[in-house]
């Protein structure tokens, strides 16, 4: 199969679905990963898709009405202005050396992912000490803490240190190697560097969420780190798009009673809700 066919059939399963995962490109195509990373890179290249943690979600077109606007996140406007440029400004207010997860278009679900990662952070207190994993829910809570003072955070991930340089909070980032493609440091040295430390509370995302394997990802990388800092930390909170919940991803991280609170959105099935409240689950469903 050429190239360009292969992805013309995977942007079709991204706008049936919304987002493909990269483990379902290797199997359904019989490629390798970097034949798959390539063909996402180049539906990314084309403002067609945009690359996520784990694979590549649909991204839509941004409307230019007043009501759109108003979503829009108000330093991205005043980027967009100043700098004269006649592309829209990304919604996830990326610095130009991120260019990776930039784009005129907005990914589906970030108005959930931002009300979720406003949640998490009015859950630190000022003095605190928090550990932020990687993904796009994640990313949402240090945005929400760029305002914020006296409070630490320790990361893996390049978009948190991004939406926090030039802010009052110290940040402290893991050593490690650099996954380009994911945006994020990993590696041996990543998780012997997180073993020096301890936190109040840890913050982890997820690429699946299911009762069979509780939380886990596509990355064994970020899984590893994840079920390391949940040790290392006197909170656990799990924060994730309801899309996420059913999904079963590769690596597993730790059971659904290994962390202490998840955060979701609203839209999260009854049955689901029900089931983490029998758990014994501190469960907060937020609206978009």
């Amino acid at each position: 199969m050429l190239a360009k066919e292969r992805q013309n059939r995977i942007l079709a399963i991204i706008r049936e679905n919304n987002s493909i995962r990269m483990a379902d490109i290797i199997k359904e195509f019989h490629v390798s990963h970097e034949t798959a990373r390539r063909d996402l890179d180049a539906l990314q290249d084309q403002n067609l898709i945009m690359r996520v943690h784990g694979g590549a979600i649909l991204a839509e077109e941004k409307a230019t009405s007043t009501s759109m606007a108003g979503r829009t996140n108000q330093t991205d406007q005043s980027s967009a202005q100043s700098s004269g440029s006649s592309q829209s400004a990304a919604l996830l207010s990326e610095p130009s050396q991120t260019t990776a997860l930039q784009s005129s278009r907005t990914p589906s679900g970030m108005a959930e992912r931002a009300a979720i990662g406003k949640s998490a952070a009015s859950m630190i207190k000022e003095g605190e000490t928090v550990f932020l994993s990687v993904g796009l829910t994640v990313q949402q809570i240090a945005k929400a803490l760029r305002k914020r003072k006296n409070i630490t955070v320790l990361t893996n991930s390049v978009l948190v240190l991004n939406e926090l340089l030039n802010s009052d909070i110290q940040v402290y980032i893991l050593g490690g190697m650099v996954n380009n493609s994911e945006n994020n440091i990993e590696g041996p040295l990543a998780l012997q560097t997180l073993m020096n430390f301890y936190v109040d509370i840890a913050f982890i995302g997820a690429g699946g969420i299911t009762r069979e394997l509780g939380i886990s990802d596509y990355s064994l990388e970020v899984a590893r780190l994840n079920e390391h800092i949940i040790r290392h930390a006197r909170k656990s909170v799990l924060v994730a798009h309801s899309k996420k919940f059913g999904i079963n991803c590769m690596s597993v991280t730790c059971p659904l009673d290994g962390v202490d609170t998840i955060i979701s959105d609203t839209n999260l099935p009854v049955s689901e809700q029900e089931y983490l409240i029998k758990q014994g689950i501190e469960t907060v469903l937020v609206n978009r």
